[in-house]
């Protein structure tokens, strides 16, 4: 029988559901106040280990045009600017940055902290003090598994700025972040207990930044699932996705399990690491993808689950496989 995209999203789906989304809802309750005190929190502390590199190769000219726009501002005009932005107001400056990609608003923010720790930008009051519901909030992130720290930071930030959505408009044309990769592209790739060539091929793909090739292994109707995330159906909708939010990632696939279904389909899970260019090499996110493959061997979907640890990678795959 073939795949349709709820069956699809039930291969291997042992995976034990994750803490993330309880935590942006907790997140989410906060007040303004909190939120973006959590979020001056977590550059401070927890963000420490952003790379200068990435910004440094960064092409971002319009995101430039409006951090220095508000750099030009009162105290309280900028103050009133991270609050509008955090309450996704209908302002110009909220819309603007409600157009921007998920690594554009890390870098946003990222610039912003760092001209508020300068004093160039209003920072936190010196006696300011997170509630106890937004302490206790900061500190089971703190606790949190380094790649899971990523994921929530980028999911807070992403949920900010005015929902186009809601009211749209023509998007402004921004130059997005285009990260210069200094590692040679692994190829070759070969992943214990994988030996289907469309799995291999779409890492490899990826990890060059090669979205078109990537792409072109889905199926017409192929979706892709991104953690916490509804499928992208598509392939241009899908490609639309990797050029925003996938630019840079390195991906380190290390094991995986197949199974061939009677009508010559394909399932598959393969767990490993993957690295963002925004955090240094130590920080990575412990991912499983799972694959399910049409007979004629295209990417019908994939999903991509976040996991918590190495243990819960192996905890993942059955007995004859640990």
């Amino acid at each position: 029988m073939p795949f349709t995209l709820a069956s699809a999203q039930a291969i291997f789906a042992g995976v034990a559901p994750s803490r993330i989304p309880a935590i942006l809802e907790e997140f989410n309750r906060l007040s303004i106040e909190d939120r973006l005190g959590l979020l001056w929190f977590a550059y401070t502390e927890t963000g420490r280990s952003i790379t200068r590199a990435a910004l440094g190769a960064a092409s971002m000219s319009l995101v430039e045009n409006l951090l220095n726009e508000i750099k030009q501002k009162s105290r309280a005009e900028q103050t009133q600017v991270m609050i509008d932005i955090a309450s996704r107001a209908d302002t110009p400056i909220s819309r603007s940055y409600g157009y921007f990609s998920a690594n554009t608003k890390l870098g946003f923010w990222y610039q912003l902290a760092e001209w508020m720790a300068q004093g160039l930008v209003a920072p936190a009051p010196k006696d300011y003090q997170l509630s106890s519901a937004a302490n206790d909030l900061f500190n089971t992130i703190k606790k949190l598994d380094g790649g899971q720290q990523i994921q929530v930071l980028r999911d807070i930030v992403v949920n900010m700025g005015f929902d186009a959505s809601v009211a749209p408009a023509p998007a402004p044309k921004a130059e997005e972040f285009q990260f210069e990769r200094t590692e040679p592209v692994v190829s070759g790739l070969k992943v214990d207990g994988i030996n289907d060539p469309t799995p291999l091929a779409y890492f490899e793909a990826m990890n060059r930044d090669d979205f078109e090739t990537a792409v072109n292994l889905f199926a017409e109707d192929g979706a892709l699932q991104p953690p916490f995330q509804k499928p992208i159906v598509g392939r241009e909708a899908i490609l639309k996705y990797m050029r925003e939010e996938a630019q840079g990632l390195n991906m380190r696939p290390a094991q995986g399990i197949a199974e061939v279904l009677p009508d010559g389909s394909k399932q598959l899970r393969v767990t490993g690491k993957v690295q963002t260019p925004w955090f240094g090499v130590n920080v990575a996110m412990n991912l499983a993808w799972r694959f399910a493959l049409n007979p004629d061997g295209k990417i019908f979907f994939v999903a991509i689950d976040m996991l918590g640890s190495p243990e819960e990678l192996l905890n993942l795959r059955p007995p004859s496989y640990r």
